[in-house]
């Protein structure tokens, strides 16, 4: 079986999800539309969650990581093409714990947050250890600043907002990093 398989059934999978809950779809009814057997399912997949992690990982892979000075960009792009597939993103959303997706979505957001730290952190002071303080403070901000939009059915004034999140951020970075490089002279 090819990887053309399982993007096959992936995608029949998000075409579904337009119009369903994950918990509402059936692996029958998914083979169906795919037009192959429950074995050749079974073979790529243990279950339709597999799919669906099969799908977060090739998006999650697709959006890559961006140059320091794009991550704002990048974030920006990430909401809009969330947005613009919303329905299958709530039908997704809804049928998972919160931690779960927090954990996909902090994946995401990790090295665009790390890559954002470090290029602030240039010319001061710090440690390995303190960056990733901050990396990982600032990447909870973001995590929770995404579920909470997602919760909330995803209203285009948050992608709107980003602004402002990039302004705290950098605020919050140039602050910090100028007290820990003080910190680090004593």
């Amino acid at each position: 079986m090819s990887k053309s398989t399982k993007n096959q059934i992936m995608t029949a999978l998000a075409e579904l999800l337009q119009a369903k809950r994950l918990d509402d779809i059936t692996v029958t009814e998914l083979v169906e539309k795919c037009g192959i057997s429950r074995q050749a399912f079974y073979y790529h997949f243990s279950d339709l969650y597999g799919v669906v992690d099969y799908g977060i990982q090739i998006l999650l892979d697709e959006l890559g990581a961006a140059r320091p000075e794009e991550w704002r960009t990048a974030m920006e792009r990430t909401l809009t093409l969330l947005r613009e597939h919303r329905t299958l993103v709530l039908n997704v959303y809804r049928a998972y714990e919160r931690s779960y997706v927090e954990s996909h979505v902090r994946r995401w957001a990790a090295p665009l947050v790390e890559a954002r730290t470090r290029l602030a952190a240039r010319g001061y002071g710090v440690t390995e250890d303190q960056i990733g303080f901050m990396t990982d403070l600032l990447t909870q901000g973001l995590a929770s600043i995404v579920l909470s939009w997602v919760e909330q059915g995803m209203p285009s004034s948050v992608i709107e907002r980003m602004d402002d999140f990039d302004i705290l951020v950098g605020g919050c970075l140039d602050y910090t990093l100028e007290r820990l490089a003080q910190k680090n002279k004593k």
